[in-house]
């Protein structure tokens, strides 16, 4: 007898559930996605890739100084230094209402600054767009 034929429908059987399962697993959050976006965009100076995720302009606070970012124009009077590392979801109840980045690296001029940031999001016709960073560099 041949038994190929029933052994190989009970393994699809049971590894394509599994293989679907896992899949939606590691799909992204909207939100993650935009600010993941957001930053390598950033880094990379992709204008085009910025201005899909984030406002036309997005003011970056460090401290006491506010800076801004504005992929619309093209122009930027502080720029990110890569890694960044740690993104997760701040929540008011259901609505996600920013991401925080474990450690984030800005730099205006020559002097760089490392630490934790609270990227601000803001949802338009379900995509989520970037619309304010905040890095906190008292450590």
């Amino acid at each position: 007898m041949n038994f190929r034929g029933p052994v190989l429908a009970i393994v699809l059987a049971l590894v394509l559930p599994v293989a679907a399962q896992a899949q939606q697993e590691t799909t992204v959050p909207p939100y993650i996605e935009a600010v993941r976006s957001f930053l390598v965009g950033w880094g990379h100076e992709s204008w085009d890739q910025m201005q899909a995720v984030g406002a036309d302009s997005v003011s970056v606070s460090m401290g006491d100084k506010v800076f801004a970012v504005a992929p619309a124009s093209r122009k930027s009077d502080i720029m990110i230094v890569f890694p960044f590392r740690g993104l997760s979801t701040v929540r008011a109840g259901d609505e996600v209402k920013s991401v925080t980045v474990q450690e984030l690296g800005l730099r205006v001029g020559d002097k760089e600054t490392r630490g934790p940031a609270t990227i601000t999001v803001k949802e338009e016709n379900g995509r989520y767009r970037v619309v304010g960073i905040s890095l906190d560099d008292s450590q």
